[in-house]
Parts: structure tokens; C-alpha cells; sequence
């Protein structure tokens, strides 16, 4: 089993790190697709805005002999003049999420966006600075807005999808992202006089979820005022009848009623369902945990059978181990102990000290403090200097 719960863990891994590789990979996918959708409009405006230097000085300096610069004939970006490309003007390029949340920070960010269909806004950037009209559409992916009847611009129709007999340069309605507007509503001032007021920022308040329709309602209010803006008013969508219709009473009818007495499905879809060949798969049945357990017992055993199969050295090798841990740690007798007395009082008179008596009992306990000596240090030597045995025979006077 530690087998599998190892192998568990590095497929998990794998994955982790397969899905970061991706990860990157998309990302950087991404970022190639917004640069070249951004290059072919920053291109145009770049030679819009060229162009437009160039009639301006010409209508400076030549006056009525100024070039008409209003012809049938298209730009290298394929526009005609005083018109733009539709791709620009409904500024649909992708963004990255910082960028969106940048752009609806000042309206509740992203996920709780306080604007919605309805709303009167005024614009604050652009060639249409100070336009005041109410929203007619939110892009949530781009996070722009179009206006109602405002905001009207030239686009050059391609050829390939412009209908016949038609003209290439047609009206259209730009868009504007929401950065750029700012929310218009009737407040009350000092004096109690009702105007319309530019609200700068505003932020999201009593949000609730409802669990059965899957539906998000908060309110809107004005940070630091405490003064919460209503909604829009949204016209109810009229929902046409047809005799293929389903009947209210037949779609709330429960048709299945939980028990239980017996499984929600039967056991084989559960196994279906749970992946049993899956390489993650953690949680096993018993009978798999004791036969992967007997496999396990069995390679055990084949290993101690291998082990039995040894060489004849190998054989006496083990066999003379065997012995000597039977026998233990060797023990010294007196006439080993005699002998190490021997060796250390010949070494301490090669070295000067004066040589030591030999007695009938006591020279076994001037061995074996000896051997103390050598084993226990300095200290214990000295103390056994000190000390004079009692059978030992005292210098005459």
C-alpha cells in the first residue's frame, strides 16, 4: 500500500507541475493575442492622429488652396476619411484581469458592478467629453458601455461583409469603457434643492445570494455620504404564451423523492462514476487492500528465501558469528590480570618509578588497581598511591 499511496503522490505532482507548465503557457498565448490585436489599432490611431496634423497645418498655411482630402479612396488601413475601423471603435480588444478590475474600480469592481442598464453617465475622457446620456449596453468581457443615441462615429465597412449597394462608411455607435464615465443621479444640496450630481465612486452594500435561483442582489451607495442610489427601473419582459409550453404545475411537480432504503444508483455506476483504474484513486475496497498486502507478505518471504541461499564461506562466516555472540565478552582471570601487572611494572621502571613488591594477595589488588588506573585516569591512580594495603610489610625505621 505505501507502494501506491507513493505512486498516488507523484502523479498528483505531475499534474500540479503539468497544469503550472500550461498555466504558463496560455498566459503567455494570451499576451501574444492582445499584442497583435492592439498593434493594428494603435497603428491607425497613430496615423490618424498624423494625418489630422497635416490637414491642420495645411488649412494654416494654404487657406483655400488646401487639398480635399475627402475622396474615395481608402488609407493603407483600408479607412476612408474622417472615418475608423469598427474593431476600434467598439473597443474590442481582450483585456487581462488587472485591467478590468482597473477600469470598474471606481464602481464596485468586477464582481459587483453598481452600474447597470438605465443609468445616466457622463463621459470624462475623450472627443466626447461632457456627453450626459443614459447606458444602453454593458460588455462585461471588455468592461465598456454604449449610450443611447450618443457617441455616433464613421466606420469603413469591410467589403467582404458590406451588403450591395451600399455605402462603405457607415454611422455607428462607439463604445467607451468605464473608467471614462462617471455616474449622474438627482441629489439633494445644502439648501435642499435637487440637482443632478457627478458621483465619483461608489461601492456595494447588503449583498445577498438566493440559493434556489442562483441570484446575487446588492445595493449601491455613496462612500463617505451614506446615501444609497436606487436602481434603474427595468421594464418587465413580456414572455409570449405557445401551446407547446410546459405548465407551471408540471415543472414544480416533484417527480423524485430521496430514500434511505436503497442507494441513489446503483453500485455499478458509483464504481463508473469513482474511476476504479484512476491512477489518484485513494480510497480502495477491502479485498484490494488484502491481496495488494498478500503480494507484499509474499515478496517478503521470497526475499528471506533468497537469503537462505548462501556460499559455503558465507555459511561459516555466519556460523562463527553466531558463536561468538553466543559466547559474550571475554572475561580476564587472575593469571591474566598477573600478566598486565607484570607489563606495567616493567613499563613504569623503564620509565624511572621505583618497582613495586610483589606479595601473595596483594600484588592481584595492585594489578587490578593498576588496570583502574588505565581505564578510570590520573585521579584514581593517585588515590590508590595514597593508600597503603594492610598485609603489605612497612619499611623498618
Amino acid at each position: 500500500m505505501d507502494k501506491l499511496l507513493r505512486r498516488v503522490r507523484m502523479a498528483e505532482g505531475q499534474v500540479v507541475r503539468r497544469n503550472r507548465r500550461r498555466g504558463r503557457i496560455l498566459l503567455a498565448q494570451a499576451k501574444t493575442l492582445r499584442r497583435d490585436d492592439m498593434q493594428p489599432i494603435q497603428g491607425e490611431a497613430r496615423h490618424a492622429i498624423s494625418n489630422a496634423r497635416i490637414a491642420r497645418r495645411d488649412e494654416w498655411e494654404k487657406k483655400d488652396l488646401k487639398p480635399n482630402y475627402d475622396v474615395s479612396k481608402t488609407d493603407e488601413h483600408t479607412n476612408y476619411w474622417g472615418s475608423m475601423s469598427s474593431h476600434r471603435a467598439r473597443l474590442a480588444t481582450p483585456l487581462t484581469p488587472e485591467q478590468k478590475k482597473a477600469r470598474c474600480a471606481w464602481a464596485g469592481g468586477e464582481k459587483y458592478l453598481c452600474l447597470a442598464p438605465g443609468d445616466r453617465v457622463v463621459v470624462t475622457e475623450g472627443p466626447f467629453k461632457g456627453t450626459i446620456a443614459p447606458i444602453a449596453e454593458i460588455e462585461r468581457d471588455t468592461m465598456t458601455l454604449e449610450l443611447k443615441n450618443e457617441l455616433r462615429v464613421n466606420v469603413t465597412i469591410p467589403e467582404h461583409i458590406l451588403p450591395p449597394k451600399t455605402k462603405p462608411v457607415q454611422v455607428l455607435s462607439s463604445r467607451v469603457p468605464i473608467s471614462a464615465v462617471r455616474l449622474v443621479h438627482p441629489l439633494p444640496d445644502a439648501s435642499g434643492r435637487i440637482r443632478d450630481v457627478v458621483i465619483r465612486e461608489l461601492k456595494p452594500v447588503n449583498i445577498y445570494h438566493d440559493r434556489p435561483t442562483r441570484r446575487c442582489s446588492f445595493g449601491r451607495v455613496v462612500p463617505g455620504e451614506n446615501v444609497l442610489i436606487p436602481w434603474p427601473r427595468v421594464e418587465p419582459k413580456k414572455r409570449e404564451e405557445h401551446p407547446s409550453d410546459t405548465l407551471r404545475i408540471d415543472v414544480e411537480e416533484r417527480t423524485f423523492v430521496p430514500t434511505l432504503l436503497r442507494s441513489p444508483m446503483p453500485a455499478t455506476v458509483v464504481n463508473e462514476l469513482r474511476n476504479a483504474y484512476s491512477i489518484f484513486r485513494t480510497r480502495h475496497t477491502p479485498e484490494y487492500i488484502a491481496a495488494k498486502e498478500a503480494e507484499e507478505a509474499e515478496k517478503r518471504q521470497k526475499k528471506k528465501n533468497a537469503d537462505s541461499m548462501l556460499l559455503p564461506v558465507q555459511e561459516f562466516n555466519r556460523k562463527q558469528r553466531e558463536l561468538r555472540r553466543a559466547r559474550g565478552q571475554p572475561v580476564l582471570s587472575e593469571e591474566m590480570l598477573e600478566k598486565i601487572g607484570e607489563v606495567i611494572a616493567r613499563n613504569k621502571r623503564a620509565g624511572g618509578s621505583p618497582p613495586a613488591t610483589s606479595g601473595g594477595g596483594g600484588g592481584v589488588e595492585q594489578i587490578q588497581s593498576a588496570v583502574a588506573q588505565l581505564s578510570l585516569g590520573s585521579d584514581v591512580s593517585a588515590a590508590s598511591e595514597t593508600k597503603t594495603p594492610e598485609n603489605q610489610p612497612q619499611p623498618s625505621s
